[in-house]
């Protein structure tokens, strides 16, 4: 689920069908980077053989996710890793070569969507920052086609406490996204609602606090979270580690 490529210009963790492309909705329809179609086209590098989104992919980053949002599993739960100058976009002026992350859907159909997110720095990398997560997501809205009302805050939400915020209208689509630091990863929500005659802001802004209260509820373990490499099968490539 391409989470770690919200921005613009930039190939997303991402995943075919239906759902990937719910999910680059979700990334404010920025093109290519945490949640929609993923080239596996791209070519690799000695440094990045390959960019993988799979479930199983990184067990200890999917363990952070919350299992059950509004008393539904998640119709997609999956991780894996970004490592190309294109899909870490603004990451890679902070020395951030390996970007990983595991990633929850829960689709309610008709435009509507939540998705959890965790994301961690690879192996030998800097800490990632919030900030960092920050300026992706808010040069992804900026550049975005179609993406207008652009706000950002930094509210206090329930157990997450002082978050930030980025509200924005996609088209027809009202989208929030959430940052904020837990422990050693950075957790991010994002609630999507389609605009249309009897959508309520106010049940929006309620989805974003469910969300919020349920992601932040799951318990960050101490320690950084970066096995030395992933869950693998045969036809999956390992990551570059330092």
């Amino acid at each position: 689920m391409r989470f770690a490529q919200l921005r613009s210009g930039a190939t997303a963790p991402g995943t075919g069908g239906s759902g990937r492309v719910l999910l680059a909705a979700i990334a404010l329809a920025l093109a290519a980077t945490a949640c929609g179609a993923f080239d596996r086209k791209f070519p690799g590098t000695s440094t990045c053989p390959n960019e993988i989104t799979a479930a199983g992919t990184f067990p200890d980053l999917e363990a952070l996710l919350p299992r059950g949002m509004m008393e539904r599993s998640p119709e997609e739960l999956d991780s894996g890793w970004h490592c190309t100058v294109q899909t870490l976009g603004t990451y890679s002026a902070h020395g951030v070569r390996e970007l990983r992350f595991a990633g929850a859907t829960w689709d309610h159909g008709e435009g509507d969507a939540t998705v959890a997110a965790v994301f961690t720095a690879g192996p030998g990398e800097p800490s990632l920052q919030p900030a960092w997560v920050e300026e992706f997501y808010l040069q992804g809205a900026r550049s975005g086609r179609r993406v207008d009302n652009v706000e950002t805050s930094r509210p206090i939400l329930g157990a997450a406490e002082a978050v930030w915020r980025l509200d924005a209208l996609n088209d027809l689509s009202l989208q929030t996204i959430v940052v904020w630091p837990a422990g050693q990863v950075v957790r991010v929500v994002i609630v999507a609602t389609r605009v249309e005659p009897g959508a309520s802001r106010e049940d929006h802004d309620e989805r974003v606090r469910i969300a919020v209260e349920v992601a932040a509820a799951v318990p960050v373990p101490p320690g950084r979270p970066n096995p030395a490499t992933p869950a693998t099968s045969d036809n999956r490539a390992s990551p570059a580690t330092s």
